[in-house]
Order: C-alpha cells, then sequence, then structure tokens
C-alpha cells in the first residue's frame, strides 16, 4: 500500500492527512474559499495547515473587500 504524502500549498510543510484542510481554488478571481461562491469556476481543492488555512481564507477577504 502506497502513502500519499500531502503538503500544505502555503508553507510546504507535511500534513497529517486527517488534519489537513481543504480550499478550493477559483479560477475566476485567483482566492481560495471553503465553499466555492456559485458563479465561480472551480481549479479544485488544495490541501493547508490549519494556520496557513486561516492566513489563506483572511488574503481571500481581504483582496474581496478591495
Amino acid at each position: 500500500m502506497t502513502t500519499l504524502t500531502i503538503k500544505c500549498q502555503r508553507c510546504g510543510e507535511v500534513l497529517d492527512s486527517k488534519k489537513a484542510k481543504w480550499l478550493e481554488l477559483s479560477q475566476t478571481d485567483g482566492n481560495y474559499y471553503t465553499t466555492l461562491p456559485s458563479t465561480h469556476i472551480s481549479q479544485g481543492g488544495f490541501s493547508f495547515g490549519t494556520a496557513c488555512a486561516v492566513k489563506q481564507i483572511h488574503e481571500t477577504i481581504t483582496s474581496i473587500k478591495q
């Protein structure tokens, strides 16, 4: 049985597959979302550690507000 190594998209840290947070990347605006807006096109899901997921979502919120 092959074990898949999952790394954080943001920092590259190897993640425990049970603790990885998955964010969806929008092709429409280039931001990551926990739930992709219905009018956006998905690039797919990407893995993040908890701290990096929080930072990434904060960046998305900041980007949307601009």
